[in-house]
């Protein structure tokens, strides 16, 4: 049987999951609208492109470091394994324009849809008139 105070930090690591989980970011790719998403898109595109022509890549988590020596190395080892993942860098790139053009393409069909609604709407209006 746990101690009295283990089902008080059941309770309060429920309540932080719960908290951190509302407090996530709103922008997720649900929430956008197409034209929200094909900007995304083309941002992320753009930095990937940025990276790929980059020696190191901006703001790159694992490379940073409070000690410089460590953040040296790990530039330096990064550097040396540049070439092997670098082909990745180009691809994402890829992939992001692409999504970008899918994006373009969901935005003209939603356009198209909206004004076959429209169009229906107003035949329906037609027929109910005679």
């Amino acid at each position: 049987m746990g101690s009295p105070g283990a089902s008080n930090d059941d309770d309060a690591r429920k309540v932080l999951e719960r908290e951190l989980y509302w407090a996530g970011d709103a922008s997720t790719a649900t929430s956008q609208s197409t034209r929200e998403l094909r900007i995304a898109l083309h941002d992320f595109a753009a930095a990937m492109r940025a990276d790929e022509r980059s020696r190191v890549p901006r703001q790159e988590p694992l490379l940073g470091s409070m000690s410089r020596w460590k953040r040296s190395l790990k530039v330096v080892m990064y550097e040396a394994l540049r070439p092997v993942t670098h082909r990745y860098d180009r691809l994402l790139g890829d992939l992001a324009s692409m999504n970008r053009v899918v994006v373009e393409r969901l935005a003209e069909a939603e356009a198209e849809i909206e004004s076959l609604r429209h169009d229906i709407e107003d035949l329906r209006r037609l027929q109910e008139r005679d």
